[in-house]
C-alpha cells in the first residue's frame, strides 16, 4: 500500500509539472531578416530589391554568395529557401522570385572587396538576371556595378545598382559565403 501511495503521489507530481505553463521569456524577439553582428562592412538587413513586374526585397537570410572558383562567383536573392548547392533546382510556383549576378576576374585573382562592372577589363560583372514564375530575363546595360565592401568566409556584402529601365537590382546586401562543392 505504501509504494501504490507513493508511485501514486509521483505520478500526481509528475502530470502537475507537465502541465505547468512555461515562464515567460524575456529574450527580445528576433528578426529573421536581421544578421546579428554583421562584419563591419555589411549592412545587418538587407535593402537589395529586384523589379520587373513588382518589387520584392531579399531577406538576408535567402542571400547568398557561392563561390564556384576562387575568381569566380554567384550572388542569388530569393524570397524562398535557396539550396546553395542546387541554386537552378527550384521549380518556381507562386510568387517566388530570384535575382542574381556574377563575378569573377580575368586574372584569375580571388574574388575581393573592390568595384565590379561590365566595363572593367579585371573586374567582370555578368549574369544579371531576375527569374519568377513562368519567365526570366536579364538586365542589360554598361552601366551596371556592384560594389563589394566585405568579402569573408562568412559574408559576402556590399551594394548592386543593377538597372536597364525594364528591370533593375539594386540596394545593399549581406549574402551568406558558400563554396560549392562538384559532384564529379
Amino acid at each position: 500500500m505504501k509504494k501504490f501511495l507513493a508511485l501514486s503521489m509521483l505520478t500526481a507530481l509528475v502530470l502537475i509539472g507537465c502541465n505547468k505553463a512555461a515562464a515567460p521569456t524575456t529574450a527580445p524577439a528576433v528578426d529573421a531578416d536581421v544578421v546579428a553582428n554583421a562584419p563591419k562592412g555589411c549592412v545587418s538587413k538587407n535593402t537589395i530589391a529586384s523589379k520587373d513586374a513588382e518589387t520584392v526585397v531579399y531577406a538576408a537570410a535567402n542571400s547568398w554568395y557561392v563561390e564556384t572558383t576562387p575568381d569566380n562567383g554567384t550572388f542569388y536573392f530569393a524570397n524562398y529557401t535557396l539550396d546553395p548547392q542546387s541554386p537552378y533546382g527550384h521549380t518556381y510556383a507562386g510568387k517566388d522570385t530570384e535575382a542574381g549576378f556574377a563575378v569573377s576576374t580575368t586574372n584569375k585573382d580571388p574574388v575581393n572587396v573592390g568595384t565590379w562592372d561590365q566595363k572593367d577589363p579585371l573586374h567582370k560583372l555578368s549574369g544579371m538576371e531576375i527569374n519568377v514564375t513562368g519567365s526570366g530575363r536579364s538586365i542589360i546595360g554598361d552601366k551596371n556595378s556592384v560594389q563589394i565592401t566585405y568579402f569573408g568566409t562568412d559574408f559576402v556584402c556590399g551594394t548592386a545598382n543593377i538597372d536597364d529601365t525594364y528591370g533593375s537590382i539594386k540596394g545593399d546586401f549581406i549574402a551568406k559565403y558558400y563554396k560549392w562543392k562538384s559532384s564529379l
